[in-house]
């Protein structure tokens, strides 16, 4: 039995002005992307361990990838898919297909774009050939969507950590389709509401009973998979929400009322999920009051000074009961969009003369600054605030040049997404004349491993405060060092406050916005 594999995945900000366009996309190729993804934790890793377990050919076409950042140009979508879809024509017939899609892909001429994506699917194959389809947790997913596929499975952990587990789940129920086994058929229920982006964490409630509920579905009679999208609030789309999915063998009624059982739970929550959180000020005065551990070693680690990496961490990695106290930078969310050189925390740290104090900022120019300076100089930079003008202004500092290195690494450690390796891009450990640290990079790069900062001569380990730029996706790496994590509403193209942005396709009711929005 041969099964195709192709996607394009896309976390669309429709309020982000960097656009997706062709060069921003990463395309992976035949076995490229078996090379890329055969020992990640990634949906097509799950793909790949399904293949090999049940002895169905898995055929790899293409896959295509780019950070979350503006909408898809239609450049892109054109060229992306006039590839994959040949692929798909000419080396046909097929007995399934296997797509790995974000779920949040929003592009110039289709707003939805993984309905269209799967109705192009559905089109060349036919109504006949199973279509499996995989999504990250946060996804707007359409009715159209579940349409055009057999079976849609999306991630029940965020951070994703279990990408490879549900890709197999995918990859599975569509070789027991292919072999006529099971009949698949999906409901999904589609709530009027909202997650905002600082409660989507799995790990606390109330998503943790939510994910609870979809499991506990997953046991009723004919029930084959359940899945809890968080949704996606910065796409300004009419999907944009949160989304319940039941698959039944066979049995549409029992999908619909499984479905229907999880978002009625859900909606009882909807208060709680919508709950506000500090701003900087607030949010750094609470961690400058409650660090409770050593004077701050950080700015005075013994470093590399010829541009090696520092693989290695610490020996001492156990800093959990006296910090860090990690602030997650919520409107600077680069796993959500946003441009990764927000300085609205650095500015107020370095007002209120905070030291021990360590972030990210994704500035090439301060880094070419820095690179011709070389190692061991002093320099004074206006850093950050570059891309756009909603994430602060430039901040002058003025620091040695600790470091330089090329950027990449390996990364060992579970991380949000399953990825085993990073690349900030030449990047520079600045340690500033006040008591902070600096990580320049060249690439925009999020904060989902710490080994982001070990390759460096960084460990965050011995800092006061830490700044993580995201919400959720960093903590796998944070967590497990931090004394407390305090998420902070700074405004951005992520902000946490949803009234920032100005809505015009999102569906009417939709809660918070309308209050009084009903589901019966």
């Amino acid at each position: 039995m041969r099964f195709a594999v192709l996607g394009i995945s896309h976390e669309t900000n429709t309020f982000s002005k960097v656009p997706a366009d062709y060069k921003s996309f990463q395309v992976l190729r035949r076995s490229e992307m078996i090379e890329a993804h055969r020992t990640s934790n990634y949906t097509i890793a799950g793909y790949i361990q399904a293949a090999a377990e049940h002895g169905f050919e898995l055929v790899p076409l293409a896959y295509a990838v780019t950070g979350p950042i503006g909408t898809i140009t239609k450049d892109a979508y054109d060229r992306l898919t006039a590839e994959m879809f040949g692929m798909l024509k000419k080396e046909g017939p097929w007995d399934a297909v296997l797509i790995s899609n974000h779920g949040a892909a929003v592009s110039a001429e289709y707003p939805d774009m993984d309905a269209a994506f799967t109705e192009s699917v559905r089109k060349i194959v036919g109504p006949d050939v199973p279509v499996g389809i995989t999504f990250d947790m946060h996804s707007n997913i359409s009715r159209e969507t579940i349409a055009n596929t057999n079976v849609c499975v999306v991630w029940r952990t965020n951070p994703h950590l279990d990408c490879k587990l549900r890709g197999r789940k995918t990859a599975g129920l569509i070789y027991r389709a292919a072999r006529r086994e099971i009949k698949p058929v999906q409901w999904i229920e589609m709530t009027p509401m909202v997650v905002n982006i600082v409660k989507q964490f799995t790990g606390e409630e109330p998503m943790k009973t939510l994910v609870d509920d979809a499991i506990e579905a997953n046991k009723l009679p004919g029930i084959l998979d359940t899945s809890v999208a968080e949704g996606y609030p910065y796409s300004d789309v009419k999907e944009m929400g949160m989304s319940f999915i039941a698959v039944a063998d066979g049995d549409i009624n029992a999908a619909e009322k499984a479905a229907r059982w999880m978002a009625t739970r859900a909606w009882k929550h909807r208060a709680a999920l919508n709950e506000e959180q500090p701003g900087v000020a607030e949010a750094l005065k609470m961690a400058n009051e409650r660090y409770k551990g050593p004077k701050p070693l950080g700015v005075i680690n013994p470093v590399p000074t010829d541009g090696s990496a520092l693989q290695a961490a610490p020996k001492n990695t156990d800093h959990a009961r006296l910090g860090p106290i990690v602030l997650m930078d919520v409107g600077d969310n680069i796993g959500g969009g946003s441009s990764a050189d927000s300085t609205f925390i650095l500015a107020e740290a370095q007002r209120m003369k905070i030291e021990g104090f360590l972030q990210s900022l994704y500035d090439p120019k301060a880094v070419q600054e820095c690179v011709a300076a070389g190692v061991g100089a002093q320099v004074t930079l206006s850093v950050g605030a570059k891309t756009d003008e909603m994430h602060g202004k430039p901040v002058k500092v003025t620091g040695t040049v600790r470091t330089i290195s090329q950027g990449k690494y390996a990364v060992t450690r579970p991380n949000h997404g399953g990825s085993t390796r990073g690349d900030c891009g030449v990047s520079v450990r600045l340690d500033t004349t006040d008591g902070h640290t600096l990580l320049l990079t060249s690439n925009r790069t999020g904060n989902t491993t710490r080994e982001q900062m070990y390759h460096i001569g960084i460990w965050p380990e011995e800092y006061r405060i830490v700044v993580a730029k995201g919400v959720v996706s960093p903590r796998p790496a944070y967590q497990p060092i931090a004394a407390e994590i305090i998420l902070v509403n700074t405004p951005g193209v992520t902000t946490a406050d949803l009234s920032f942005f100005t809505y015009k396709h999102r569906r009417k009711p939709l809660f918070p916005f309308e209050k009084d929005a009903q589901y019966q």
